[in-house]
């Protein structure tokens, strides 16, 4: 599995729930928002922004006027507020910090202190949005009908993601170049992998991959996207070889949205030939959607459908899908409690332990830290993240 597989999942905010009843969750949900202060725009105002086909150009002048007044931080508190009283925001939250990020770089003028002023809030929301503003420019909407060349889109892209940056901060950085590119090539897909390819080293190449593909699944203007009404596999497999993989890693949710159930997402995926485990990786990506609502065995139930290789793909896409929107192990670790096979427990909690290692860079006392709040799975969680 390439490293893009295993942090890729900034993902599904669209027809999912963010924060669920796990073990570490504290707040009451649903509860009255308090008033705004000044420039904080309030919660129904951010909502209204997310029903308007103008949404994200709505969403920038929101938080260019609170960033006035407040600092980056703040206006992700505000949003990590928003996520806790309103399940429909924790669901689409992640374009609401892109809003975030495009109006911390139009202030900042470089990625670095963009990166700097933001967080993982969000599935990361923000460190893409700054990326979207880099690539883009400061005449965002002005310039939504201009056709950059393709020298032009591979020139951006070549300069984009410092390779100094931390392995999960150029991560985002790619993944938030990919979105941008689809967007500034008027969604002509093949370009726009094509300019991810000014990257030399494989990994940034399929980071960037990643983000073209989730944009164009999840582009909210539908007649813009490369999609079939009936092809289940496409655009997967009318792609060159060294696209396909990272297109599978996104498939399932294009074919969630054509009305196939679980079961039958595991029948295509097994059509997926080489990237059969990618596709069942992204099966359980969707599905960590359910964890995050609090539905945690309805998850591992659904993952419980498949078997073998195909299962542990699953699992791999939940854990993974719930480490990155938190970078720790709040909700994946109450996932992986949930398995009824006790050896799909441990393998869950030995994965979602060691990409928290590899990718977020956690030492073995902060992930124990975390373990120490999980009774029913404590003592095993602390054993792992010692080794």
């Amino acid at each position: 599995m390439s490293r893009l597989t295993s942090i890729f999942f900034c993902i599904t905010f669209i027809g999912g729930s963010i924060v669920g009843s796990s073990a570490f969750s504290q707040n009451k949900e649903n509860q009255p928002a308090p008033s705004p202060a000044k420039n904080e725009p309030s919660r129904e105002q951010v909502k209204a922004c997310l029903r308007q086909a103008g949404g994200a150009e709505c969403l920038d002048n929101l938080f260019r006027e609170m960033l006035q007044t407040h600092s980056t931080a703040q206006a992700l508190e505000l949003i990590q507020r928003f996520e806790r009283e309103d399940p429909e925001l924790r669901r689409d939250c992640h374009p609401v910090v892109h809003a975030i990020g495009r109006e911390t770089y139009r202030l900042k003028g470089n990625i670095h202190d963009s990166f700097s002023a933001c967080d993982q809030t969000c599935h990361s929301g923000c460190y893409h949005g700054s990326v979207e503003r880099f690539l883009r420019g400061n005449e965002i909407y002005a310039q939504a009908n201009k056709h950059p060349t393709q020298a032009e889109l591979k020139q951006k892209a070549a300069a984009a993601c410092d390779p100094k940056l931390p392995g999960r901060l150029r991560f985002q950085c790619l993944h938030g170049l990919g979105h941008a590119l689809l967007y500034f090539s008027r969604y002509q897909l093949v370009p726009s992998l094509e300019a991810c390819d000014a990257h030399t080293e494989d990994w940034s190449r399929r980071s960037c991959y990643g983000g073209v593909f989730m944009e164009n699944v999840f582009n909210a203007t539908p007649e813009t996207r490369d999609l079939s009404p009936t092809d289940y596999h496409y655009p997967c497999n009318n792609l060159s070889e060294k696209y396909r993989g990272e297109c599978y890693v996104m498939q399932t949710s294009r074919m969630v949205e054509m009305g196939l159930s679980t079961e039958e997402l595991f029948h295509q995926c097994a059509k997926a030939g080489v990237h059969s485990a990618q596709c069942s990786l992204s099966v359980g990506r969707d599905l960590s959607n359910f964890a995050r609502i609090g539905e945690t065995a309805g998850a591992a139930r659904k993952c419980e459908l498949a078997q073998g290789d195909d299962r542990r793909a699953c699992v791999r896409g939940v854990v993974y899908a719930l480490i990155d929107n938190t970078w720790d192990g709040r909700y994946a670790w109450p996932f992986c409690a949930a398995l009824a096979q006790e050896n799909d427990q441990y393998r869950c909690l030995q994965e979602s332990i060691q990409y928290l290692k590899t990718t977020f860079e956690k030492t073995a006392d902060e992930i124990g830290k975390d373990c120490g709040r999980l009774a029913n799975i404590a003592r095993r969680c602390l054993e792992l993240a010692a080794q």
